[in-house]
């Protein structure tokens, strides 16, 4: 699928509060080591992450998810979220190029249609997230995403886009991930 718009961004859309908020949720909850679906190559990812099913939060990103669809001209169908993944990211870890998509469907023959990732604190280094338009990951000019930067920043991007996050050289990365599902593709 080629698109015109790859991601939409919204710069500090959280306030510093929220975002606090939903670390220290995080946090209070038992982190394990993230891991990918066995079909994905080699070793792709090192994070912390826990699992989070919290309504408020869900309330809290739709209007960006619903604003982005419609201004990017995606306009995709989807009809529920999958739990959110709060994930942490300390000096060194990273997660390298993939897609959201996963290579079966669900139980309701669903897909991940639409991620969003929520940067949930600044004063860290590197961690940057990266994107790649092309069907094949990094073999462009891979496109940073400057406006997730900042705290409290939302990206929101069709599932099938290549993407990335470089390793974290000092401090540690927090980030909120959501996936939204619908319909398989016809």
């Amino acid at each position: 699928m080629q698109l015109e718009n790859l991601v939409s961004t919204f710069k500090g859309a959280l306030s510093p509060e929220v975002c606090d908020k939903i670390i220290k949720h995080g946090l209070s909850q038992k982190l394990i080591k993230a891991t990918t679906n066995p079909s994905i190559r080699g070793s792709v990812r090192d994070s912390e992450i826990v699992w989070l099913n919290d309504p408020w939060i869900l309330d809290l990103l739709m209007p960006y998810v619903e604003k982005a669809n419609k201004e990017s001209g995606w306009n995709f169908q989807f009809r529920q979220a999958e739990s959110f993944q709060f994930t942490k990211y300390g000096e060194g870890q990273f997660y390298d190029w993939h897609r959201d998509t996963l290579p079966t469907f669900d139980a309701l023959f669903e897909i991940r249609k639409l991620s969003v990732t929520v940067n949930l604190n600044d004063g860290y280094e590197g961690g940057d997230m990266f994107f790649d338009p092309e069907k094949e990951y990094g073999v462009t000019n891979p496109i940073l995403c400057e406006d997730l930067k900042s705290k409290g920043s939302i990206c929101v991007f069709p599932s099938d886009v290549w993407h990335k996050v470089d390793k974290v050289t000092n401090g540690t990365r927090y980030s909120l991930v959501i996936w939204l599902k619908g319909n398989q593709w016809i």
